[in-house]
């Protein structure tokens, strides 16, 4: 009769009873009870022979590159060969779509094998055809040891969909369990070192947005990717949070259409291609995603409310909290009032904005509807707004001012407390120390 054993889902600690709260990550109610099975023995490796780090050619390294420099870029050069990627992402948002197209991404023509464990060669098939994705094979199975037979064939690239599917036979549990996905994601890895064949396990992501199954699952694979968005929206970013073969922190964003993904080459000037000219309530800013910094467009219309003591307050794409803290501190600030008007702002382009740097734009495109003042189209507005109606300093500046004077914009204001690094900018740039400054830059208040 196998020993009952508890395993922590976030960290892969064992205890041999069930725990409240888990002593080597702090989780709360993270433990699953899992069957203990019998450890098999494993073969001696060979004797690691050391070797001067100096003398590793890293040329040496084979990559499988794309068509695309971005996706060249966001890789670190191409996908590095025997390595394993955990490509993660909410349901439905383009996860299968991203790695269907994969073959007609990447340059040379690598042997791929997509292996599903939800979907059967009908459904995928299907989709396949509408993105024209030719030369993919496909097998369906949730077997481990199916799946590692199978890939042992001979492929460049071996996507199993997903890995919370897969299970081993050997295994007394669940498949999805702690024990089972790590068990899988252990043995693709061996396979990929061993074969040279580049691994992408398909991951499910939670609630919560953290990747489904153990934490220690991200600590065995070698890149860890997200597919993030709005599913209301066609706008999808691809985000790498860790990369043992390039670097972490890039971004590339892509447009869901009819036929599929589309990277877009210049993210700035698609959200503000619609941007009306000197349109009251309308101000440019910047965010900032992985080291990339994007121009957006801020809209606000104030009007006066129906009823005064019903005035609304309403956001899309932006947090409404956000924007009623702006609103009280423009009116203890600037002496504003607002109580009898309806106050609405929209993020065109489908992002959602969580970046504080946009405060001043927000103060200053509402402030522009409620005077019915254009603010001047060349001018880029950054700052995060604090109580005291202080224009605060915000990270990556250096990012922000070279991508306003890439897309061709004239001047930006940007918090007097923030410390430069640019050498010879052609944009002006405008220190504002509150909003009150701000505003008497661009409408002489």
């Amino acid at each position: 009769m196998p020993k009952a054993k508890f395993i922590c889902s976030e960290c892969g600690y064992e205890s041999p009873k069930w725990l409240g709260k888990c002593p080597a990550c702090g989780k709360w109610a993270s433990f699953k009870e899992a069957a203990e099975t019998q450890s098999k023995i494993r073969k001696k490796s060979k004797k690691a022979s050391p070797i001067k780090l100096e003398e590793v050619s890293l040329s040496d390294l084979e990559r499988l590159p794309f068509k695309s420099s971005q996706l060249n870029q966001f890789f670190g050069g191409g996908i590095a060969k025997g390595s394993v990627i955990l490509f993660a992402g909410e349901p439905g948002i383009g996860k299968s779509t991203f790695l269907l197209q994969l073959k007609n991404m990447l340059k040379n023509e690598p042997r791929i094998l997509y292996i599903s464990g939800e979907e059967t060669e009908y459904q995928v098939a299907e989709r396949a055809k509408r993105l024209n994705a030719r030369g993919i094979l496909f097998c369906s199975s949730t077997s481990l040891e199916e799946i590692a037979e199978t890939a042992a064939q001979g492929y460049d690239i071996v996507i199993v969909d997903s890995v919370q599917t897969v299970a081993s036979e050997n295994i007394d549990a669940l498949s999805g369990s702690t024990t089972q996905v790590k068990a899988v994601a252990e043995k693709m890895v061996e396979l990929s070192k061993t074969r040279n064949i580049t691994t992408i396990l398909v991951g499910h992501v939670t609630k919560e947005g953290a990747i489904a199954g153990p934490k220690i699952l991200e600590h065995l694979v070698d890149v860890v990717i997200y597919l993030e968005g709005d599913r209301t929206s066609p706008l999808r970013f691809l985000k790498c949070f860790k990369n043992r073969f390039g670097p972490t922190g890039n971004v590339v964003v892509l447009e869901m259409t009819s036929s599929g993904l589309s990277e877009i080459e210049n993210p700035s000037r698609f959200f503000i291609a619609e941007k009306r000219e000197e349109m009251s309530g309308s101000a440019l800013t910047t965010i900032v995603e992985g080291n990339r910094s994007f121009i957006i467009e801020i809209q606000a219309l104030v009007s006066a409310a129906l009823y005064s003591s019903a005035a609304r307050r309403i956001a899309s794409m932006y947090d409404v909290k956000r924007l009623n803290l702006i609103l009280a501190i423009m009116e203890k600030r600037l002496s504003m009032n607002f109580s009898a008007m309806d106050v609405y702002v929209n993020v065109p382009g489908g992002i959602f904005v969580k970046d504080t740097a946009t405060d001043l734009a927000v103060a200053c495109s509402i402030y522009s509807s409620f005077t019915d003042t254009p603010i001047p189209s060349d001018t880029i507005i950054i700052g995060e707004v604090g109580l005291g109606s202080e224009v605060r300093a915000v990270r990556d500046i250096d990012i922000r001012i070279r991508e306003a004077e890439a897309t061709g914009f004239n001047k930006i204001l940007i918090p007097e407390r923030n410390r430069i690094n640019i050498k010879n900018a052609k944009i002006e740039i405008i220190r504002v120390g509150d909003i009150r400054k701000a505003l008497e830059v661009l409408f002489g208040f």
